[in-house]
């Protein structure tokens, strides 16, 4: 009987002592500062870590992030020449091999009936990325040549516009889509267009400019123009054909007439 007891006794002392020993399993989700009680005094001291909430980023807000329109010709990202950068300086960064313009006349006409006799001139090329086909056309414009018809090198030709048309890839899954270039690549650089006409989306800053076209899911255009470039046009314009530069034209004339 006597063994029966003590037999009983360890028993339940093993019990007990497993009972004590073993890991206590916390709910899940519990947050570790719900059982910090549980931790040793001298642990307890440490901070514990705040949980702040995350903030959202709202897509709209892009003061400080976006940039100035591009001003003049950029390559793969690096600006290469600026509106008004003559032919002759563009060709340079071509190779031989490429450095070909085309010339063309383009007179203007007046409301006064005036025609006025202007020369352009374009150099094309394709560039190629990991998602996409540019095909790219750099216009040129001789305002010199309303000064005088003998100002034909190609010096005399200046960067007035670029215009390109992007077709993107077939890279399989995700596929990027012309919308999301205009949603998440080009209104997260320079922020939403200042005017959209159901057709082309309009940018313009004090130097440039810039007019986005979505054609389909694989192919947009996109068109900047040099402000500057025009407002020499104009000068040259008002110079020569205006009353006043009329005038002066014919003093000019008068200096070589002889009686």
């Amino acid at each position: 009987m006597i063994v029966l007891r003590v037999t009983i006794l360890t028993l339940l002392l093993f019990i007990t002592s497993c009972a004590t020993l073993r890991p206590k399993i916390w709910p899940q989700g519990r947050d570790i500062r719900d059982i910090i009680t549980s931790i040793p005094r001298e642990v307890r001291k440490l901070p514990v870590e705040s949980k702040e909430p995350i903030v959202q980023s709202n897509p709209t807000v892009l003061d400080g992030y976006i940039k100035s329109l591009p001003n003049g010709w950029v390559l793969a990202r690096e600006p290469i020449s600026n509106w008004n950068s003559s032919l002759s300086a563009v060709m340079g960064y071509f190779p031989d091999s490429l450095s070909v313009a085309e010339f063309w006349d383009d007179p203007l006409t007046l409301k006064s009936g005036f025609r006025i006799p202007v020369r352009r001139a374009k150099m094309m090329y394709e560039y190629t990325t990991r998602l996409t086909i540019e095909r790219i056309e750099l216009r040129f414009i001789n305002i010199d040549f309303i000064y005088s018809i003998t100002n034909i090198e190609a010096s005399h030709y200046k960067l007035e516009s670029v215009h390109k048309t992007v077709e993107l890839k077939n890279i399989g899954f995700p596929q990027v889509t012309t919308e999301d270039v205009l949603q998440h690549k080009i209104m997260m650089t320079y922020g939403p267009p200042s005017e959209f006409d159901g057709t082309w989306h309009r940018y313009q800053d004090s130097n440039t400019e810039m007019n986005i076209r979505v054609l389909d899911d694989w192919n947009m255009a996109i068109n900047l123009r040099g402000l500057i470039v025009e407002s020499d046009l104009r000068r040259a314009i008002e110079h020569v054909y205006s009353e006043e530069g009329i005038e002066y034209k014919k003093m000019q004339l008068m200096e070589s007439f002889d009686l």
